[in-house]
């Protein structure tokens, strides 16, 4: 049996916190571990570590864990010293590791509809299953996920820890934002409720200050993988998820894009030309976080490269110590899942407009109405543009229903098309 296999066994077999922790460092360590090949960068082996070391923490340090969703305004955890993890990055990673079928298959058990996301399915089997630590208490908020509030709210329940919910409105108006700022400040002081501990002023703006920063940076690392000659795979800027998720706002994060964008620039200045696909692709919404040729296939055998990626797309202002909690409201409410359709639809315009786009792939996940609710809309302003869109549909998670031939064809006939 290989290591993996006897990883899988003891994890599913023995829950306990400890040795999914251990799993999970396994996977970065396995990643390490890879043969180089000319795409692996010094940048991405930094990211594994980076992310090992906090993985280690979070396991090691219960008390100071905090689950999150997604989008949270994970700058407030890291001001109060805490260590924030997204509950969709603990699925990501139970797919890469092979144990979403079978947790899947635990939660069908347990009458969990297969309609509902396949994040929520799996996170929620991970943390009421006891292969997560208790954490000090939960933070999430209404978007981008109807299903967000129910499944953090079984979550909270099965393990007696503080929920901490942020209510996201519908508009990003002057109403919408004090409404929102109120319930971030009011949020400030349940988790000082919780913790025992103040918010220090000199912390937040230090997170502030970090947050900004990597803002920046990331809007370049943007414009170099989208604006010239290709510069790395779309599959690895993918996992820029990672570290949005759960380390901006510290200087890990800051000092992780900063090195990816002092080794896109090397490369530029040296003129890289290893990426041969001369197709270029913006891929929306996310990918199949289980091992999958897709991705591969379409970057390094079918001539096109995904430049631009909508889950790492900057679209909020940096943030204002002077007035902290309208600051972060309006970050919350500038996310393009946030409010109607046209958000999105202008950052698809400008990115094909200044990425210079040939072709658009969105990727629908089963169970992600917010985002699937909008292709159609979304088809008609790409072909506006006399570009071509392919919609996959498929699950980022469950493996199950993968049929890695039909989604290659699907990608070939899209490639013919681009010409």
């Amino acid at each position: 049996m290989s290591l993996e296999k006897n990883v899988q066994k003891m994890l599913l077999e023995n829950p306990d916190p400890a040795k999914i922790g251990r799993g999970l460092i396994f996977v970065l360590l396995k990643t390490l571990l890879t043969p180089a090949s000319f795409f692996r960068t010094k940048s991405e082996k930094r990211l594994n570590l980076v992310l090992y070391d906090y993985a280690r923490k979070f396991f090691r340090n219960p008390e100071r864990a905090v689950f999150t969703s997604l989008f949270a305004p994970i700058e407030l955890v890291h001001a109060f010293n805490l260590l924030p993890f997204s509950l969709e990055i603990f699925a990501a990673v139970a797919a890469i590791m092979n144990l979403a079928p079978e947790l899947l298959a635990r939660a069908e058990k347990q009458w969990l509809s297969t309609d509902f996301c396949s994040f929520h399915r799996v996170y929620m089997q991970l943390a009421t299953g006891g292969l997560l630590p208790k954490p000090a208490f939960l933070l999430a908020t209404s978007h981008t996920c109807d299903g967000t509030f129910k499944s953090f709210f079984q979550v909270s329940d099965h393990l007696s820890s503080p929920f901490v919910f942020l209510n996201t409105p519908y508009h990003r108006d002057r109403e919408g934002v004090r409404y929102l700022a109120r319930q971030i400040k009011e949020a400030v002081k349940r988790i000082e409720d919780i913790t025992g501990s103040a918010l220090k002023s000199e912390d937040l703006e230090k997170v502030f200050h970090f947050s900004n920063e990597a803002r920046l940076v990331f809007q370049d690392i943007n414009d170099l993988k989208g604006s010239g000659s290709p510069l790395m795979y779309g599959e690895e800027a993918l996992v820029f998820i990672l570290v949005f998720g759960n380390l901006v706002g510290t200087r890990a994060g800051l000092s992780l894009f900063e090195a990816y964008r002092k080794e896109l620039l090397s490369r530029q200045e040296r003129g890289f030309d290893r990426i041969k696909g001369k197709k270029r692709i913006l891929w929306l919404h996310l990918k199949p976080f289980f091992p999958s040729a897709l991705m591969t296939y379409l970057e390094r055998e079918l001539g096109a490269v995904v430049v631009a990626e909508e889950i790492n797309s900057v679209y909020w202002d940096n943030l204002n110590i002077r007035d902290p909690w309208v600051s972060l409201a309006e970050k919350l409410l500038s996310n393009y899942w946030v409010g109607g359709i046209e958000k999105r639809l202008g950052y698809i315009r400008r990115t094909i407009e200044e990425y210079h786009i040939d072709g658009v792939i969105h990727f629908s996940h089963w169970g992600c109405r917010q985002s699937n609710g909008g292709v159609r809309l979304i088809k008609d302003t790409v072909q506006e543009y006399g570009i071509p869109f392919l919609n996959l549909d498929g699950d980022c998670i469950d493996a199950r229903n993968f049929s890695e031939a039909q989604y290659i064809t699907r990608l070939e006939g899209f490639m013919e098309i681009l010409g």
